[in-house]
Parts: C-alpha cells; sequence; structure tokens
C-alpha cells in the first residue's frame, strides 16, 4: 500500500510541475494557486450544489 500512495503522490507532483510549466509558472506558484484558490473554489461550488439537491428533494417530498 505504501508503494501505491508513493506512485500517487509522485504523479500528483509531476502533475502540478507539468501544469505550472504550461501555465509559465513555478511549481510554488501551482500549488498555492490549488490550494488557496481552486480548492475552495470547489468545495463553494460542491456546497452549492449540495444545497441545491435538498431543495430539489423538499419538493419532490412535498408533492407525495
Amino acid at each position: 500500500m505504501t508503494e501505491l500512495g508513493i506512485a500517487i503522490y509522485a504523479a500528483c507532483v509531476d502533475f502540478m510541475i507539468r501544469a505550472a510549466a504550461l501555465a509559465g509558472a513555478t511549481y510554488r506558484d501551482a500549488n498555492a494557486f490549488m490550494f488557496f484558490a481552486l480548492w475552495p473554489a470547489v468545495t463553494v461550488v460542491l456546497l452549492a450544489v449540495v444545497a441545491w439537491q435538498a431543495v430539489v428533494l423538499r419538493r419532490l417530498r412535498r408533492r407525495r
């Protein structure tokens, strides 16, 4: 299991290095963008989806 974890970590780091190079940024910049901008944005979107689903479920339950 440890070998799998190391392989996944290495693949993620390699992806970030290549993405940073494509964007003309450093690995540190790409990593900071992912953790301080992208991850919170995705979390907010997912929370909005969950809230929307809760509203839809409530409406469906009232129809019964």
